[in-house]
């Protein structure tokens, strides 16, 4: 694995971790720039859920990833499809829903750029057979 794939696995992880963490300690504030009002018990445990423990799970996941080398691909692969997944849910809301702020504007050019990289190192990763 070249280091330059541990380094992508490790600030991917590293990013997931932090809003996480920043979900589990202020829902409200994390979500303030999306301008999600989270404004019930039930909004409160929803966001805690996928925006801080997904999230960090994810994180430990590329974390992981960037220590061992049999989890390299199944990572990038991973990484790919979660961001990938949020891109094309974001440009199907362009399309339906109409541009969002900045802050939404700046996310999808981060989740595109992850995407883009974690699609080409998974590519140049062998192809292994065992776990």
């Amino acid at each position: 694995m070249t280091r330059l794939t541990q380094l992508f696995l490790l600030l991917s992880g590293l990013g997931f971790i932090l809003i996480g963490v920043n979900t589990f300690r202020d829902p409200i504030a994390a979500m303030a720039g999306v301008e999600l009002g989270v404004q019930s018990i039930n909004a409160l445990n929803e966001v805690r859920a996928n925006y801080g423990g997904m999230q960090m799970g994810i994180g430990l996941l590329l974390i992981s990833a960037a220590l061992m080398t049999w989890l390299t691909r199944p990572a990038l692969l991973a990484l790919s499809l979660v961001t990938g997944g949020l891109v094309i849910g974001r440009l199907m809301s362009v399309m339906i829903d109409g541009m969002p702020n900045s802050t939404v504007q700046a996310l999808l050019g981060l989740e595109f750029f992850t995407t883009v990289i974690a699609i080409f190192l998974f590519t140049q990763q062998p192809n292994s057979k065992t776990i």
